[in-house]
Protein backbone atom coordinates (compact mmCIF):
# COMPACT_ATOMS: atom_id res chain seq x y z
CA UNK A 1 0.00 0.00 0.00
CA UNK A 2 1.26 3.42 -1.16
CA UNK A 3 2.20 5.57 2.18
CA UNK A 4 -0.09 8.21 1.07
CA UNK A 5 -3.78 7.58 -1.31
CA UNK A 6 -6.58 9.17 -2.17
CA UNK A 7 -10.09 7.55 -0.63
CA UNK A 8 -12.95 6.99 -3.21
CA UNK A 9 -15.89 8.87 -1.85
CA UNK A 10 -17.47 5.72 -0.30
CA UNK A 11 -14.31 5.10 1.30
CA UNK A 12 -14.22 9.12 2.24
CA UNK A 13 -17.62 8.96 3.54
CA UNK A 14 -17.38 6.12 6.15
CA UNK A 15 -14.16 7.52 7.66
CA UNK A 16 -15.70 10.82 8.15
CA UNK A 17 -18.10 9.50 9.66
CA UNK A 18 -16.67 7.00 11.86
CA UNK A 19 -14.18 10.62 12.83
CA UNK A 20 -17.33 12.23 13.67
CA UNK A 21 -18.83 9.30 16.17
CA UNK A 22 -15.57 9.53 17.96
CA UNK A 23 -15.25 13.37 17.71
CA UNK A 24 -12.16 13.62 16.96
CA UNK A 25 -9.60 16.68 17.24
CA UNK A 26 -8.83 18.14 14.82
CA UNK A 27 -6.29 20.55 13.51
CA UNK A 28 -7.39 23.21 10.76
CA UNK A 29 -5.06 25.91 8.65
CA UNK A 30 -6.31 29.11 7.39
CA UNK A 31 -4.52 31.62 5.36
CA UNK A 32 -4.82 34.78 7.30
CA UNK A 33 -3.29 37.76 5.11
CA UNK A 34 0.92 36.74 4.49
CA UNK A 35 0.84 34.06 6.98
CA UNK A 36 -0.61 30.63 8.17
CA UNK A 37 -2.78 30.29 11.44
CA UNK A 38 -2.94 26.87 13.01
CA UNK A 39 -6.39 26.05 14.62
CA UNK A 40 -7.43 23.36 17.06
CA UNK A 41 -10.85 21.59 17.05
CA UNK A 42 -13.24 18.74 17.56
CA UNK A 43 -15.41 16.93 14.58
CA UNK A 44 -18.89 17.64 15.93
CA UNK A 45 -21.06 15.90 13.26
CA UNK A 46 -21.51 14.71 10.04
CA UNK A 47 -24.20 15.53 7.93
CA UNK A 48 -25.09 14.35 4.17
CA UNK A 49 -23.59 17.49 2.86
CA UNK A 50 -21.79 19.54 5.40
CA UNK A 51 -19.66 18.78 8.72
CA UNK A 52 -20.05 20.69 11.73
CA UNK A 53 -16.79 21.38 14.23
CA UNK A 54 -16.07 23.54 16.88
CA UNK A 55 -15.45 26.81 17.08
CA UNK A 56 -11.55 26.34 16.12
CA UNK A 57 -9.26 27.89 18.89
CA UNK A 58 -5.92 29.68 18.23
CA UNK A 59 -2.28 28.50 19.62
CA UNK A 60 -1.87 29.43 23.13
CA UNK A 61 -0.97 33.71 22.89
CA UNK A 62 -2.03 34.12 19.45
CA UNK A 63 -5.27 36.43 18.31
CA UNK A 64 -8.58 35.04 17.60
CA UNK A 65 -9.54 34.01 14.10
CA UNK A 66 -13.05 35.31 12.12
CA UNK A 67 -13.82 33.19 9.57
CA UNK A 68 -16.21 34.16 6.91
CA UNK A 69 -18.64 32.45 4.59
CA UNK A 70 -17.28 31.10 1.55
CA UNK A 71 -13.21 30.71 3.09
CA UNK A 72 -11.29 27.97 1.88
CA UNK A 73 -9.17 26.01 5.22
CA UNK A 74 -7.42 22.80 5.60
CA UNK A 75 -8.52 20.20 7.98
CA UNK A 76 -6.91 16.50 9.32
CA UNK A 77 -6.90 14.29 11.78
CA UNK A 78 -5.70 11.17 13.08
CA UNK A 79 -8.18 8.05 12.77
CA UNK A 80 -6.44 4.44 13.55
CA UNK A 81 -3.15 4.15 11.72
CA UNK A 82 -3.25 7.04 9.51
CA UNK A 83 -3.42 10.65 9.15
CA UNK A 84 -6.17 11.87 7.24
CA UNK A 85 -6.06 15.26 5.11
CA UNK A 86 -8.51 17.42 3.39
CA UNK A 87 -9.78 21.08 2.54
CA UNK A 88 -13.75 22.30 3.08
CA UNK A 89 -15.65 25.41 2.85
CA UNK A 90 -17.21 27.59 5.77
CA UNK A 91 -20.38 27.83 5.08
CA UNK A 92 -21.73 29.50 8.41
CA UNK A 93 -20.85 29.73 12.24
CA UNK A 94 -23.87 29.06 14.32
CA UNK A 95 -24.73 27.90 17.15
CA UNK A 96 -25.41 24.30 18.34
CA UNK A 97 -27.23 22.06 21.33
CA UNK A 98 -25.96 19.50 22.68
CA UNK A 99 -27.63 16.54 24.12
CA UNK A 100 -27.40 17.87 27.76
CA UNK A 101 -28.36 21.37 26.83
CA UNK A 102 -25.20 22.99 26.33
CA UNK A 103 -25.05 25.51 23.75
CA UNK A 104 -21.34 25.62 21.58
CA UNK A 105 -20.49 27.28 18.27
CA UNK A 106 -19.59 25.60 15.64
CA UNK A 107 -18.21 25.92 11.82
CA UNK A 108 -20.06 24.09 9.56
CA UNK A 109 -18.53 23.32 6.56
CA UNK A 110 -19.20 21.79 3.19
CA UNK A 111 -18.51 18.09 2.66
CA UNK A 112 -14.66 17.92 1.51
CA UNK A 113 -14.61 16.97 -2.13
CA UNK A 114 -11.27 14.81 -1.53
CA UNK A 115 -9.72 12.75 0.97
CA UNK A 116 -5.71 11.64 1.10
CA UNK A 117 -4.66 9.75 4.24
CA UNK A 118 -1.13 9.13 4.91
CA UNK A 119 0.47 6.31 6.94
CA UNK A 120 1.00 8.22 10.35
CA UNK A 121 4.91 6.77 10.16
CA UNK A 122 4.74 9.41 7.56
CA UNK A 123 4.91 11.67 10.13
CA UNK A 124 8.01 10.20 11.55
CA UNK A 125 11.35 12.13 11.76
CA UNK A 126 13.39 10.29 9.10
CA UNK A 127 17.42 11.73 9.32
CA UNK A 128 18.40 12.23 5.62
CA UNK A 129 21.12 9.33 5.21
CA UNK A 130 24.86 9.90 5.86
CA UNK A 131 25.75 8.92 1.93
CA UNK A 132 22.75 11.70 0.38
CA UNK A 133 22.90 15.71 0.35
CA UNK A 134 18.76 17.14 0.21
CA UNK A 135 19.26 21.11 -0.07
CA UNK A 136 16.97 23.49 1.10
CA UNK A 137 16.92 27.38 0.37
CA UNK A 138 14.16 29.82 2.37
CA UNK A 139 12.91 33.15 2.83
CA UNK A 140 10.46 35.38 4.71
CA UNK A 141 6.85 35.90 3.89
CA UNK A 142 5.62 32.31 2.10
CA UNK A 143 6.56 30.62 -1.04
CA UNK A 144 4.41 33.20 -2.91
CA UNK A 145 7.50 35.81 -1.79
CA UNK A 146 10.13 34.73 -3.33
CA UNK A 147 12.39 37.10 -4.41
CA UNK A 148 14.18 37.36 -7.86
CA UNK A 149 17.11 36.95 -6.68
CA UNK A 150 19.16 37.32 -3.34
CA UNK A 151 19.80 40.58 -1.82
CA UNK A 152 20.31 42.44 2.10
CA UNK A 153 17.01 43.45 2.32
CA UNK A 154 15.54 40.16 0.90
CA UNK A 155 18.07 37.33 1.47
CA UNK A 156 17.41 33.90 0.55
CA UNK A 157 19.84 31.76 2.93
CA UNK A 158 20.90 28.27 1.80
CA UNK A 159 20.80 25.64 4.03
CA UNK A 160 21.28 21.68 4.43
CA UNK A 161 18.44 19.47 5.47
CA UNK A 162 18.99 17.10 8.00
CA UNK A 163 15.94 15.15 8.56
CA UNK A 164 12.39 15.53 7.30
CA UNK A 165 8.82 14.35 7.56
CA UNK A 166 5.50 14.87 6.22
CA UNK A 167 4.72 17.69 9.15
CA UNK A 168 8.19 19.87 8.28
CA UNK A 169 11.96 19.62 8.85
CA UNK A 170 15.13 20.72 10.45
CA UNK A 171 17.89 22.35 8.28
CA UNK A 172 21.15 23.33 9.45
CA UNK A 173 22.41 26.87 7.93
CA UNK A 174 24.22 30.00 9.06
CA UNK A 175 24.26 31.11 12.58
CA UNK A 176 22.97 34.58 12.31
CA UNK A 177 19.86 33.35 10.67
CA UNK A 178 18.44 32.26 13.85
CA UNK A 179 18.32 35.92 14.87
CA UNK A 180 16.72 37.43 11.78
CA UNK A 181 12.83 35.42 12.09
CA UNK A 182 10.65 34.96 14.96
CA UNK A 183 8.87 31.96 16.12
CA UNK A 184 5.65 31.32 14.05
CA UNK A 185 7.23 33.77 11.06
CA UNK A 186 6.18 32.48 7.68
CA UNK A 187 8.70 31.64 5.22
CA UNK A 188 9.23 29.88 1.86
CA UNK A 189 11.08 26.57 1.38
CA UNK A 190 12.20 24.55 -1.66
CA UNK A 191 13.84 21.63 -0.71
CA UNK A 192 15.22 19.69 -3.45
CA UNK A 193 15.70 15.44 -3.18
CA UNK A 194 17.49 15.31 -6.30
CA UNK A 195 17.68 16.64 -9.69
CA UNK A 196 14.03 16.78 -11.90
CA UNK A 197 11.20 16.44 -10.03
CA UNK A 198 12.36 15.61 -6.76
CA UNK A 199 12.32 19.06 -5.56
CA UNK A 200 8.71 20.98 -3.72
CA UNK A 201 7.95 24.38 -2.26
CA UNK A 202 6.08 25.19 0.27
CA UNK A 203 4.42 27.28 3.11
CA UNK A 204 6.22 26.63 6.62
CA UNK A 205 6.49 28.17 9.73
CA UNK A 206 9.62 28.91 12.10
CA UNK A 207 9.35 26.78 14.81
CA UNK A 208 12.87 26.65 17.13
CA UNK A 209 16.62 27.63 16.47
CA UNK A 210 19.74 26.46 18.53
CA UNK A 211 23.00 27.54 17.43
CA UNK A 212 25.74 25.76 17.55
CA UNK A 213 29.40 27.49 17.29
CA UNK A 214 28.77 28.85 13.43
CA UNK A 215 25.86 26.82 12.63
CA UNK A 216 22.41 27.47 13.49
CA UNK A 217 20.05 23.99 13.31
CA UNK A 218 16.21 25.49 12.39
CA UNK A 219 12.98 23.45 12.82
CA UNK A 220 10.32 24.23 10.40
CA UNK A 221 6.36 23.11 10.03
CA UNK A 222 5.02 22.92 6.69
CA UNK A 223 1.97 24.60 6.24
CA UNK A 224 -0.68 24.31 3.76
CA UNK A 225 0.05 21.58 1.43
CA UNK A 226 -3.15 19.96 1.66
CA UNK A 227 -5.03 22.45 0.24
CA UNK A 228 -3.76 22.33 -3.42
CA UNK A 229 -3.22 19.96 -5.93
CA UNK A 230 0.34 20.62 -6.34
CA UNK A 231 0.93 21.30 -2.03
CA UNK A 232 -0.36 17.24 -1.88
CA UNK A 233 1.97 16.10 -4.36
CA UNK A 234 4.89 17.91 -2.77
CA UNK A 235 3.35 15.63 0.22
CA UNK A 236 3.54 12.40 -2.16
CA UNK A 237 7.25 13.47 -2.59
CA UNK A 238 8.35 13.97 1.18
CA UNK A 239 6.19 10.32 1.81
CA UNK A 240 7.82 8.47 -0.17
CA UNK A 241 11.24 9.73 0.85
CA UNK A 242 10.91 9.25 4.55
CA UNK A 243 9.96 5.54 3.37
CA UNK A 244 12.89 5.57 1.91
CA UNK A 245 15.15 6.65 4.43
CA UNK A 246 13.08 4.83 7.08
CA UNK A 247 14.33 1.56 5.15
CA UNK A 248 18.18 2.89 4.22
CA UNK A 249 18.46 2.98 8.31
CA UNK A 250 16.34 -0.34 9.52
CA UNK A 251 18.82 -1.89 6.87
CA UNK A 252 21.41 -0.61 8.21
CA UNK A 253 20.70 -1.19 12.08
CA UNK A 254 20.42 -5.19 10.35
CA UNK A 255 23.56 -5.23 9.32
CA UNK A 256 25.31 -3.97 12.11
CA UNK A 257 23.87 -6.34 14.29
CA UNK A 258 24.87 -8.93 12.05
CA UNK A 259 28.86 -8.02 11.81
CA UNK A 260 28.19 -7.25 15.82
CA UNK A 261 26.81 -10.75 16.14
CA UNK A 262 29.53 -12.54 13.70
CA UNK A 263 32.20 -14.86 15.96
Amino acid sequence: MSIMEELSAAQAKLVISAAAQRRVPLAVTVRCENRWMNLRSTLWAAEDERLLIEEPQPEQGAPPYEFVPGETIGLSFKLKHYKHVMTSTVEAVQPLRLDDGTVVTVLALSCPSEVHRLQRRAYNRAAVPPNRIVRASFWLGGRQAEPSGTSPDRPVWPARVLNVSAGGCQVTTEADVANVMDVGDTVGIRIAFGPGTETFFADAQFRHAEVVSNQALLGFQFVGLAQTEEGRAALGLISKKVAEYQHMADAGKTRRAWVEDRP
